[in-house]
């Protein structure tokens, strides 16, 4: 990365040299952009990690708040509501539920979870009960 070029080289230059001086940013600046190479090597981690292929969507959802609670001025780009989330509703349904918190899920969540709910599977019981009717017949009546 250029800012960690910069900052090797740095310790090399000689700060008397008045055509160098010149060029230079002031310490101040200097204190500045050391403070956003940290956050960008924040930032570097985070892309670098969801380019894996052990990444789900709680992974990526608390890696991002954590950079959210780093640079709250991230969370316009980046949050649960922010324009480029196609849909928050399924997004924070599915994190709600990587979370084992499907209990309290909103009735927009549920909304938008809803063609991924499993439907309860038939008690013994019942198929007992039901030897008659087919598989289908059996699944059309417990989907209904």
């Amino acid at each position: 990365m250029m800012p960690h070029r910069y900052f090797q080289l740095l310790e090399h230059l000689d700060a008397d040299d008045e055509d160098i001086a010149d060029l230079l940013p002031s310490p101040a600046c200097n204190r500045r952009l050391r403070s956003l190479l940290k956050e960008l090597e924040s930032v570097e981690s985070v892309s670098k990690a969801l380019q894996g292929s052990d990444a789900d969507l709680l992974d990526v959802r608390e890696w991002i708040d954590g950079l959210i609670a780093l640079k709250p001025q991230y969370a316009d780009y980046l949050g649960p509501r922010a324009n480029i989330v196609r849909s928050p509703d399924f997004e924070s349904g599915c994190v709600r539920v990587l979370r084992g918190k499907g209990a309290r899920l909103t009735r927009a969540e549920k909304a938008a979870l809803e063609l991924f709910a499993l439907s309860a599977i038939p008690a013994a019981h019942d198929a007992e009960e039901d030897e008659n009717e087919s598989f289908v017949e059996r699944f059309r009546r417990n989907a209904a």
